[in-house]
């Protein structure tokens, strides 16, 4: 079942018992809250029970009917399952109707008999990470949630930060109180707050490096650093942009058009065009070398051959 569908269930149409499955943790909080709102109300306290790890006689928080209300929801996390699974599917049998309990898991699969269990009774909601449309639909209501709206181009800049909807969220809380005189939030107007992008430090990195300005290179290297990013993420992303600005220096030296290279590289619009204007910079074996020496910097880390700590420097350095 999907979650749209699993939110239009009355109270008197609740399951026993449903897996939330999926990565999607704040999706998954987000729900339970909707749901003790719609289903308990101002009887939470007594009747929204999380079981966590090292609790006993979880058959009792099972079985226990609701007080002062007629519903009663059990949350379980992941944490519980372990040697627990086997106990746990058996007592799901007991549970009453006014009840009704949530495993929280990553993946059902990895427990065969409540996979085997809930497979069968179709009681498993998907919380998958959201993407493209959705993730921007999930912003623009959030916004809508603390009573703003927001314009496209601030939802198109944050859908392209993460889709770890606890860090947007912190995001969407921080714009909200910066713009709290705004009906609504323009992109030009929070422009000074917003978090910049991975890969726009990244590209900016490259182009100073190009432009033989290793200083400021280097500072946003440690500015990455700083805002917590490890060494195998910025190389990861800097090979990733060498790589991208070879295809595109090739592509340009054949003469192909905009159109041909978004649709080679499978790179948006805006993307493409940002590329193309930094790989016109570039010679076609400048960027072959630079790449060569990204991938060997690389190695070395990964072999042993080089720290970690001090690699991106020496690239920077020696670039």
């Amino acid at each position: 079942m999907n979650l749209k569908e699993f939110l239009k269930t009355e109270a008197n149409q609740l399951k026993a018992a449903y897996v939330f499955n999926g990565p999607n943790e704040f999706l998954k909080e987000q729900t339970i809250d909707y749901l003790v709102k719609k289903y308990i109300g101002s009887t939470k306290a007594f009747n929204l029970q999380m079981i966590t790890q090292g609790m006993d006689e979880i058959d009792r928080y099972f079985i226990t009917p609701p007080m002062l209300g007629n519903k009663k929801l059990i949350v379980l996390e992941e944490e519980v399952l372990g040697e627990k699974e086997k106990y746990i599917a058996e007592i799901l049998n007991s549970i009453p109707g006014s009840n009704s309990v949530i495993i929280k898991t990553l993946d059902i699969k990895k427990y065969k008999i409540l996979n085997k269990v809930f497979k069968k009774a179709e009681n498993i909601i998907q919380f998958e990470m959201l993407k493209g449309s959705e993730l921007k639909s999930w912003i623009g209501n959030r916004f809508n949630s603390f009573g703003k709206r927001v314009d496209k181009a601030t939802v198109d800049y944050l859908s392209g930060l993460s889709d770890d909807l606890f860090y947007l969220d912190n995001e969407i809380k921080k714009i909200v109180s910066f713009a709290c005189d705004l009906e609504i939030i323009k992109f030009d107007d929070i422009r000074g707050i917003l978090p910049i992008k991975l890969e726009d430090r990244v590209f900016e990195m490259v182009d100073a490096i190009g432009n033989g300005n290793k200083q400021r290179a280097m500072k946003l290297y440690r500015d990455m650093v700083l805002l917590g990013y490890n060494y195998f993420y910025i190389m990861g992303m800097t090979i990733r942009q060498y790589r991208l600005l070879f295809q595109i220096r090739a592509l340009i030296d054949e003469a192909a058009s905009m159109e041909e290279i978004k649709k080679r590289t499978g790179l948006a619009d805006f993307a493409v065009k940002k590329m193309y204007t930094q790989a016109k910079r570039f010679e076609l074996k400048d960027l072959k070398n630079k790449l060569f020496e990204c991938l060997k910097t690389d190695m070395d880390v990964k072999t042993g051959e080089m720290r970690e700590d001090i690699a991106m420097e020496v690239f920077i350095s020696e670039a």
